[in-house]
């Protein structure tokens, strides 16, 4: 399959990329959010 490939399927690849990256960068904010809230909770079980 060379790159002068049907318009559709091109349009499709850049989706599923688009899609992917868009996915990954979600996961990453929810596990950086995630860690955050962690942390200041462990910050405010040891102030005890």
């Amino acid at each position: 399959m060379g790159f002068p490939h049907c318009p559709i399927c091109v349009v499709l690849a850049f989706v599923s990329v688009f899609m992917g990256v868009t996915r990954s960068y979600m996961f990453y904010i929810l596990v950086r959010e995630f860690m955050r809230a962690e942390s200041t909770f462990k910050l405010k079980f040891n102030s005890y």
